[in-house]
């Protein structure tokens, strides 16, 4: 077995990159011009390990180095990090998926991390490695590490759509409970019948990306109840996310003014799309309301249509999701020592 560990920023896609993508499911952010924009755009460095069998990868993982030079209003800025500090097991554009994967691996690929993973990146950073935390983690694998002089936390569940069972968004609307079934109702219908309301999904050239990370920006300015606010979008890694072909953007605009009110973006997925994320203009800047709710709708439409199994809401807000009919899966994070 053979270990390779690369920098998006500096070492070039590798051969077996795109085929390993397809392999391990990974969606639009793990395309490798999306990866060297992210690290570019990141506070810390961000490794992707790769473990080959005879130079076909079998396994992959990717964390930042959060050393004792990382300062929250500083980019990442050298190759390694400092001396001392520990990994951060991440995706590089979504919190509902774990970092790694492996074939054939059983709870979760967590008996990898720890006898295949680690051992190389030790032997990468040396001792200054001395902790990691492990996002994202299920239950099953939340139960193979503890136990290891290490701290285990539930975090926020992810929320999934099933769609299979419908035929579409009437269906939907037909199964969820009687009082927010008929909210939805009369929610959807109030947008669909708004004739100042464009509502379209879009891909590739025809999303206008700056007009898009404005709106975008909006709804990360209301984040400020974590520890580190998270960084702006960056149009450069906009534009290249955009350009992906599992790359969607359902948006709402105003017909007589052409601004965009709203947008959610998606990666696309043969069997689970994931909604990353929504942004809209507030309603006292002249915005539409329930567009929020509305998206909801568009995606049991989309994913029926589409044949997809469902769809992957992500975190935060897990009742309301809970109550448009998603089925709830509990996620752990775990910060371990590293010997």
């Amino acid at each position: 077995m053979s270990v390779e560990v690369l920098d998006p920023r500096f070492d070039p896609e590798p051969p077996y990159w795109r085929a390993l993508r397809a392999t391990a499911g990974l969606r639009a952010d793990w395309a490798w011009d999306v990866l060297r924009r992210q690290a570019w755009c990141a506070r810390t460095p961000w490794y992707l390990t790769v473990l080959l069998d005879g130079g076909r990868p079998r396994g992959m993982a990717g964390a930042a180095w959060i050393g004792t030079s990382t300062r929250r209003h500083r980019f990442a800025t050298s190759r390694r990090g400092g001396y001392l500090g520990g990994l951060d097991l991440r995706a590089p554009g979504n919190s509902a998926f774990p970092s790694w994967w492996f074939a054939d691996a059983g709870a979760d690929g967590c008996e990898e991390l720890l006898s295949e993973y680690f051992p190389a990146m030790r032997k990468l950073l040396g001792v200054g490695l001395k902790a990691t935390l492990i996002r994202q983690l299920s239950e099953d694998a939340a139960a193979h590490v503890r136990g290891r002089r290490g701290l285990v936390r539930e975090t926020e569940p992810v929320a999934r759509l099933p769609t299979e069972a419908f035929s579409g968004r009437t269906d939907w609307l037909a199964s969820l409970g009687g009082k927010r079934r008929s909210q939805l109702r009369k929610l959807l219908g109030g947008v669909d019948t708004d004739e100042r309301l464009a509502v379209e999904w879009l891909t590739g050239d025809t999303v206008d990306v700056v007009e898009l990370a404005g709106l975008l920006r909006l709804n990360e300015e209301k984040h400020r109840d974590v520890p580190i606010v998270p960084l702006p979008q960056f149009v450069g890694y906009l534009r290249r996310l955009v350009a992906q072909p599992d790359f969607r953007v359902l948006s709402y605009r105003d017909t007589h003014t052409g601004e965009l009110l709203g947008a959610a973006t998606v990666f696309d997925h043969p069997q689970w799309p994931l909604w990353r994320s929504f942004a809209a203009v507030p309603v006292e800047r002249g915005g539409r309301s329930n567009l929020y709710f509305h998206v909801f709708g568009e995606l049991v439409r989309w994913s029926v249509a589409e044949g997809r199994r469902g769809v992957v809401l992500g975190k935060k807000m897990a009742e309301l999701k809970k109550s448009c009919g998603a089925e709830l899966s509990p996620q752990y994070a775990a910060a371990l020592p590293l010997r």
